[in-house]
Formats: C-alpha cells, sequence, structure tokens
C-alpha cells in the first residue's frame, strides 16, 4: 500500500490549524537561525575554516528551507513564472545544507575525541549517505512539485522521504554514538571521573560527559519524534518541525562541542 502524506504536491491547501502549527515551529526554527548566527559570529575571533563555514552553512540551511516550505504552503510566490521550479529550488537547498551540514558540523570536531585513521569511514558514509539518499530524493521533490503530472509521483516521494528520514536518523545517532564512547573512554583516563575533589580536569570532565549523555538524549528524542510524524502522513506539519528541530539540535551540538573543545584544549 502506497503511503499518503498530506502536504505533498502542488494542489494542497493547509488547514487553519495545521497553518498556526506551522507557523510557530518556523518561528522557532527562525529564531534559533538568527541567534545562531549572533553567537557563531561572536565565538570565533576569526571567522574562517571549516567548522566555522559549516556551523554557518547548516544555520542558514534551516532558514532556506523553512523558507521554502512557507512559498509553497502560502503561495506567495505564485506570481512569479515558475514559482514552483523557485519554491522547490529554495526548499532544496536548505534541505542538504540543513541535514548533511548538520552531520559534517559533527565531523568537522570528531578529532578532538579521536585520533584514527578509521575515521575517514565516518565521512564516507557522509558522503555515500549524501549521494545515495539526496539525489532520489531531491529528484522525486522536483518530480513531485515542479514536474508534469505531478501527482503520480506523490507515492514513490512518500516512500522515498520516509527511507531518507530514517537513513539520515541512524547516520547522527552513529556520529552521537561516537562522541559519547570516545569521550567517556578519554575522560576515565583523565582521572577519576566522578570524584570531581580529587582533580579538577576529572570534574570538569564530568560535567562535560553528563552534558553530552543529557543532550545526546534529547537529540535522539526529537529525531524519533520526527520519524513519528514522518510515518503518520503529517508531511505539512513535519518539514515546519524539521526546520525546528534541526534549530534546536544544532544549538546544543554547537554548546557541546565548544565545552569539548574548551577542556581538550584546555
Amino acid at each position: 500500500m502506497v503511503p499518503e502524506d498530506n502536504g505533498m504536491g502542488t494542489q494542497y491547501q493547509v488547514p487553519y490549524v495545521n497553518a498556526l502549527v506551522i507557523i510557530a515551529f518556523l518561528s522557532i526554527s527562525w529564531y534559533n537561525v538568527v541567534e545562531l548566527t549572533v553567537l557563531i559570529q561572536t565565538f570565533f575571533k576569526r571567522h574562517a575554516g571549516f567548522y566555522y563555514w559549516a556551523l554557518l552553512i547548516s544555520t542558514w540551511s534551516i532558514f532556506l528551507h523553512g523558507l521554502g516550505m512557507f512559498f509553497k504552503f502560502w503561495r506567495i510566490t505564485e506570481s512569479v513564472h515558475g514559482y514552483n521550479v523557485l519554491n522547490t529550488t529554495i526548499t532544496c537547498v536548505g534541505w542538504v545544507g540543513m541535514v548533511t551540514g548538520q552531520s559534517i558540523v559533527l565531523y568537522s570536531r570528531l578529532y578532538l575525541v579521536v585520533q584514527a585513521a578509521w575515521t575517514r569511514w565516518v565521512l564516507i558514509m557522509i558522503i555515500t549517505n549524501a549521494i545515495v539518499l539526496h539525489i532520489p530524493t531531491l529528484t522525486l521533490t522536483y518530480m513531485t512539485n515542479a514536474g508534469p503530472n505531478p501527482d503520480r509521483w506523490i507515492g514513490p516521494y512518500s516512500i522515498m522521504e520516509r527511507i531518507q528520514v530514517t537513513f539520515f536518523f541512524i547516520q547522527e545517532t552513529i556520529l552521537s554514538g561516537i562522541y559519547i564512547w570516545k569521550t567517556t573512554t578519554m575522560l576515565r583516563a583523565e582521572g577519576p571521573l566522578f570524584k570531581s575533589y580529587k582533580n579538577v580536569r576529572g570534574g570538569q570532565g564530568r560535567k562535560v560527559l553528563i552534558h553530552t549523555i543529557g543532550v545526546n538524549i534529547v537529540i535522539i528524542c526529537f529525531d524519533l519524534t520526527l520519524i513519528g510524524l514522518e510515518y503518520a502522513g503529517v508531511y505539512d506539519i513535519q518539514t515546519a518541525y524539521k526546520s525546528a528541530v534541526y534549530s534546536i539540535k544544532l544549538k546544543m551540538e554547537f554548546t557541546i562541542l565548544n565545552q569539548l573543545m574548551n577542556l581538550v584544549m584546555g
């Protein structure tokens, strides 16, 4: 049975209640984009480097993803020739930068806890998933929103949406798991992890570890709710919620990575 999703295709009209929910989630995501931009610009003394640009691109991709969906659902650009292509392009550019960009952010600071050749396989995983998942999803997105006879592509697109959300969830869980595993190993080697009174670095490490584990659990819970909405068939709400979730996750990851960097470099 082919799944159906509210919000796919070109003829969808957003119900009033759904519109309120979508606006709420987009407002959260755009507020976080502004806040993250300020935090990034003030945190970095030198506005350059792989980590800096990964954060910035990932942040503003969240804005673009939400903007494209806003244009689509409210038909803001309907007077523009080829508006379906325009809306879809904005959404797709934002989606790629938001999803894969966030994994790149985590990978860019992996060297803080892992100095091993096998981390290259993590990068290979990210690149492979980007190619295998983004290309078919982008193709079906364009066919569903801007192609000839778009309704015929809604079924395949709905299936592909579920596949890519699931696999990107697995990828992000693996990355978070590596951080927890290697951070725990590193901090245990430093000294009494849960006896902060015995050494300062152990106490500092204990706080970072607890924060890392707690935030990771929250992030996984967010991702699980995202998957739940995906499989529930509420595409319109899920896409707006995705922007909000990724903006919250990026803020949390930004905090964790900075704390971890201060611990390792300190």
